[in-house]
């Protein structure tokens, strides 16, 4: 017999060996490599007998992998230029092998608290119910009594439910916030290696019934899947990057369930564009509920402050108002430095490229800008195109700025950093008495935070980047959450551009209105949900393709190349735009890849 196996975490090729022990797919056997002997995963047999193929050592467990896990796994492999087994390599923990222990969710509880569901959750869970296709559910309401009925709904008929989160602060909160209610199991990656293979056995067994986890956990081997929900589904921290390996969470989640007939809810403040247009386009059942906001919404127009300033006086005053209450403050900046883009004083407005559709990059005072991706150049105007003023100025400042400014305004006060790179426990957040950073700190939910504060919105929405008024929208509509339960609270928005359209439809809740603006845009310049972008970024600087080499292999009826160009940390970057019928993993193979020296990144985060 020949078995055809592929190496479990490692950058390999489907190897074939000659074996005389009966082998099905999905047994993980050991097999000779380089002089090693490694793990594998059987993943096709045929019979017959070749001359020149080693033998297989042994076969170690059988039927470790369901065949939907070997099938979902390959085709995610294939459409992201990756290699098999490091694809199944991603959910098994290395020390799978050792004996398991009992997995217990909730030892030492014998009943869990009653929590009756609200009047508008009733209707929703109907509506939910008699939907045959994927729900995608648009509301900042805290909807915790609907998804505990419908959670225990399914675990009574004996079905298995994943709860899938962002990031480790959303699930803390999660957690706390339902375990209360429901046999709570948790996948993250803080666990020990002994707990991952506990829970890993238990969801493969049967025995856990529930699972809320961060993105690897939608590669459990569940066997009997019946809900999946996806909280805060528009959220970039789903999107998992490695050195070989990419994947989306959530279209694993949508992969997974047109397979296995599960019921999927994504559940979203702000869906992506993407989301809803596939919602509109009869992809996915839309249920939307708009929550009356109780708090206040406060534009501060920045042309009128003192100019270089980061708090304005209406926000400065707020901060020690709520710190003399003995309330917190959240204060979002969106990047940690100077950005390199001309901004208007005094009307906001941001220069972009004619063909890009993004913001024109300023490499250096007295210098054409240049667009940072077909890096096409434009004379700096003295006037502004939009309101003919003279008044221009760099973007924007930074966190450490702005701790000075807190340190002067309020010097006796605790305040809690967070950006991507610092994410602090909870604990040390809700003791806090200011809360600033970037997006980042929109994980955290405070439940005394009486001002919230976008200090330069104009800085997200003029990003060089597709997405730049996306996530201008989604940061408005997260603050708003904040403040949409007490009367007292205030969101302030300090901008240039005062009469946004965007800025507006985000403080009424107005998507629909916004959803049709921006999908317009995408269409004429070609972006997703158009069409679909690969991103590739030049990993090695010795015996690596060039970008032109790179390019030529790429050129086919519906490619176009953009670049090369100088993307994240400073690589030099392809960003690719695909038909929406053609397969990424038509472009390359996982092995032609790794050789050019080059990484994949398939329907990117950012492009910058």
């Amino acid at each position: 017999m020949i078995a055809h196996a592929v190496p479990l975490w490692r950058p390999l090729d489907e190897l074939r060996y000659s074996t005389k022990v009966p082998l099905n797919p999905g047994d993980l056997v050991k097999v000779p490599l380089a002089g090693k002997t490694v793990y594998a995963c059987v993943v096709k047999t045929e019979t017959g007998c070749e001359e020149g193929l080693k033998e297989l050592e042994k076969r170690v467990a059988e039927s470790l992998f369901h065949p939907s896990i070997l099938e979902l796994a390959r085709n995610i492999a294939v459409d992201h230029m990756a290699f098999w087994g490091e694809m199944l390599g991603a959910v098994l923990p290395k020390d799978i092998l050792l004996p398991p222990k009992t997995p217990g969710a909730h030892e030492g509880r014998s009943a869990f608290a009653n929590l009756k569901m609200r009047g508008d959750e009733e209707k929703i869970i109907s509506e939910i119910e008699r939907a045959k296709k994927r729900v995608l559910l648009q509301s900042s309401s805290d909807y915790t009594g609907l998804f505990v009925s419908l959670i225990r709904k399914y675990i009574s008929n004996q079905k298995q439910v994943l709860v899938l989160l962002p990031d480790e602060p959303s699930l803390a909160r999660y957690c706390e916030r339902f375990s209360a209610f429901l046999p709570v199991s948790i996948y993250s990656s803080n666990l020990g290696q002994a707990e991952r293979r506990s829970l890993w056995h238990g969801v493969n067994q049967g025995s856990v019934d529930l699972v809320f986890g961060l993105r690897s956990s939608v590669l459990l081997p569940f066997r009997n899947l019946g809900l999946v929900i996806v909280i805060d589904a528009d959220s970039n921290y789903y999107k998992e990057r490695t050195r070989h390996l990419d994947y989306d969470a959530v279209d694993i989640a949508a992969r997974r369930i047109k397979e296995e007939g599960t019921k999927l809810i994504l559940f979203s403040v702000a869906p992506t564009l993407e989301m809803s247009h596939m919602a509109r386009s009869g992809h996915f059942f839309r249920i939307e509920r708009q929550v009356p906001q109780k708090g206040k919404a406060i534009i501060v127009e920045m042309k009128n402050e003192k100019e270089g300033a980061v708090l304005s006086s209406t926000l400065s005053e707020l901060i020690v108002a709520a710190h003399k209450r003995k309330m917190q403050s959240l204060l979002l900046l969106n990047r940690l430095g100077t950005a390199g883009r001309l901004m208007c004083l005094e009307c906001g407005h941001v220069l972009s490229c004619i063909t890009c559709g993004l913001s024109l990059k300023l490499v250096k005072i007295g210098e054409d800008l240049e667009c940072p991706v077909c890096s096409r150049k434009y004379l700096a105007p003295e006037r502004c195109p939009q309101c003919g003023a003279a008044r221009w100025q760099p973007l924007s400042p930074g966190l450490l700025t702005l701790k000075k400014e807190l340190g002067r305004l309020i010097p006796n006060a605790k305040t809690c950093e967070i950006t991507a790179e610092r994410k602090p426990l909870l604990d040390e957040v809700y003791n806090s008495d200011v809360i600033f950073g970037t997006s980042a700190a929109l994980e955290y939910i405070p439940s005394r935070v009486h001002t919230a504060a976008l200090l330069s919105w104009d800085a997200e929405q003029s990003r060089p980047d597709f997405r730049s008024s996306e996530r201008a929208y989604r940061d408005v509509a997260y603050m708003r959450r904040l403040i949409s339960s007490s009367p007292d609270a205030r969101l302030v928005v300090q901008t240039y551009r005062p009469r946004d359209n965007v800025l507006r439809w985000a403080l009424t809740g107005d998507y629909e209105s916004f959803f049709h603006y921006e999908i317009r845009k995408r269409r004429e310049l070609g972006y997703p949900p158009y069409r679909r972008l690969v991103l590739f970024e030049r990993t090695s600087l010795k015996n690596a393709w060039d970008a032109e080499k790179l390019s030529q292999s790429l050129v086919r009826d519906g490619v176009e190349i953009l670049g090369p160009y100088t993307g994240r940390k400073a690589k030099e970057t392809l960003l690719v735009k695909i038909r929406r019928d053609l397969s990424p993993g038509t472009l390359l193979d996982a092995r032609t890849l790794l050789k050019s020296g080059w990484q994949s990144e398939v329907d990117p985060v950012e492009i910058m």
